[in-house]
Formats: structure tokens, sequence, C-alpha cells
């Protein structure tokens, strides 16, 4: 069973926060979203505008309200420096899918793998079974800090993903479980 919060929790690795988003940090999502690599290898709309920002933040708190999502602010030393959201939660089944996207300035600091870790761990606490995420198959930045992370690459869905051209390509699936003890 999971043991849905009441609120979105804050949590911490070092210098890096993941905390409820606020409306404070609109402007910096509309600003980090323009970015050209997180346009081409996430599902953020394009073009990403200001009103696209303010329905970021509705979304987010009606996945909330709905059990569907539980997203989060990657902050570092007050700074907006990431989102980090589990997603497409199937509470009976006990899974969801991670998404993130990490500000170019932000990338190359371990933020990415460190932010998916706790993200991972606290739905393991509440109770999923299984945190899936899915990247292109040239995405290989996103690949890497899932390995990190501690996923597996799983298998590659044929065709599991469209491209903004609207193409269709394969998309690589990765999984991470909750570790087990087993007894001897």
């Amino acid at each position: 069973m999971i043991s849905w919060p009441t609120s979105v929790p804050t949590l911490i690795d070092g210098d890096l926060m993941l905390r409820p988003w606020a409306t404070t940090d609109m402007d910096a999502v509309y600003e980090i979203c323009q970015d050209p690599t997180i346009q081409l290898l996430t599902t953020v709309p394009v073009p990403y505008l200001r009103s696209t920002a303010d329905d970021f933040f509705v979304h987010q708190q009606r996945g909330f309200e709905l059990k569907d999502s539980i997203s989060f602010a990657g902050v570092v030393n007050g700074e907006v420096i990431g989102s980090f959201a589990l997603h497409h939660c199937i509470q009976f089944d006990h899974f969801c899918e991670l998404g993130y996207w990490v500000a170019p300035n932000a990338r190359g600091h371990g933020f990415a793998h460190r932010g998916a870790k706790l993200a991972t761990d606290f739905a393991f606490a509440i109770g999923f079974r299984r945190v899936q995420a899915v990247t292109l198959p040239e995405n290989t930045g996103s690949q890497k800090t899932l390995l990190k992370a501690g996923f597996e690459m799983e298998t590659v869905l044929r065709q599991g993903m469209t491209r903004r051209d609207e193409t269709q390509t394969d998309a690589v699936m990765f999984a991470k479980f909750p570790h087990v003890d087993v007894e001897k």
C-alpha cells in the first residue's frame, strides 16, 4: 500500500534540496526551460512561454491532489537548478516514473543523479516497489545519470517515443527497485 503524503516533503542531500514548488520559482522555470537541450530531450512544451510556466505549477498541484505525481524543485544555495518528479504513479501496481531536468549551469556537478536518488528513495519509503525512467537513445547524459543513481537498463522499447519532429524512435527503459534484505 502506498502511504501518499499529505504534502510534498523537503528532501536534502548535502547542498541539494528537493522541496515543494513555490510560485516564486516561476521565473526560474521559465528561464531554464528555454534551454535547447531540455526542449530537445524532454517533454516540456515548445515554445516554452510564460503562460506555460504558470500551467506547470497548476499541473504539479493537480497531479499531487490526484495522487498521480509528486514534483520537487531542485534547489542549491537558494537557486532553482532543476525539476525532479515522480509521475504516472499507479498506486495499485506500486510503480511510478521518474522525470527530471537540470539547468545548463548546474550540469556536471552531480545534482541530477543525487536528485534522482533522493526522489526515488522517497518513492520507496512511501511504498512504491518500482521506479522507472525512459530516455531517448541519444540521451547518454541522462542514461549515465540513471545508472549512477542506481537504476539498471532494462530494455529498449521499440518505437516507444515520439520526437519533436513527430517521427517515432526507440526509448531506453531504466528501472530501480528498493533494496530488500534477505535473511539467511
